[in-house]
């Protein structure tokens, strides 16, 4: 069947999405039977599932115990956002003398769709499309492979800290795409740095509000 291949991807969307949206909670179990009873799908394409988000970082497999959704620490996230500012620094590096004023011009309509994207999940996917938006000139699919993998394991908290940062975050954004149209390189690349310096400190910062609360229970 054409969609006994799909299935498997289709139910690890569902899934994420729980994970990112705090249903899930981290270091909850994820009993297969159960989970295959709520989603109404069969057990085989849902292991499959729960293998797909174990190469993401958001599942581990514990033996008999079963599956259980992961739960990322704060000096982790500190490392993610280090490896992912240096990937995309130098994404940005080599894709800067290809952007085009149509690149500029879509980068700047996300940015607009930005502004009234209430939704945690919606904002983080207009946020991922307008930072690729300015890499996909540099024509190298594996660092953004990379790239991609890495901010799925940090956006799956943007729930507990987007309210917070949405509104100095667009307006990095809009330093970055201004730097970029005035073809100035190395304040785009210093706008892009400390835009991901910034949402890596906020993210950290409300990590620890969350966390401080379950090491005193």
């Amino acid at each position: 069947m054409a969609g006994s291949s799909t299935a498997p991807h289709f139910i690890a969307s569902v899934l994420r999405e729980a994970i990112y949206r705090g249903i899930l909670p981290e270091g909850r179990p994820l009993p297969q039977a159960q989970l295959a009873l709520r989603l109404g799908v069969s057990p085989i394409p849902l292991r499959e599932a729960l293998r797909l988000l174990e190469t993401e970082g958001l599942v581990s497999f514990q033996g008999y115990r079963g599956a259980r959704v992961t739960a990322l620490s704060v000096e982790e996230a500190q490392e993610l956002y280090e490896m992912v500012a240096a990937l995309e620094a130098n994404l940005l590096r080599i894709a800067f003398p290809r952007i085009t004023l149509r690149i500029v011009g879509d980068a700047a309509r996300v940015l607009d769709r930005m502004e009234t994207e209430r939704d945690c999940i919606g904002w983080r996917d207009l946020n991922q499309m307008f930072h690729n938006l300015l890499y996909e000139p540099a024509d190298r699919p594996l660092t953004l492979d990379v790239v991609a993998r890495l901010r799925q394991k940090t956006d799956r908290n943007i729930r507990i800290h987007l309210v917070s940062m949405r509104d100095e975050s667009q307006r990095q954004h809009r330093g970055i795409l201004a730097a970029v149209e005035a073809g100035d390189l190395p304040a785009a690349l210093e706008a892009l740095v400390s835009h991901l310096t910034y949402t890596s400190n906020d993210l950290q910062s409300y990590m620890r509000q969350e966390q401080g609360p379950r090491r005193r229970r």
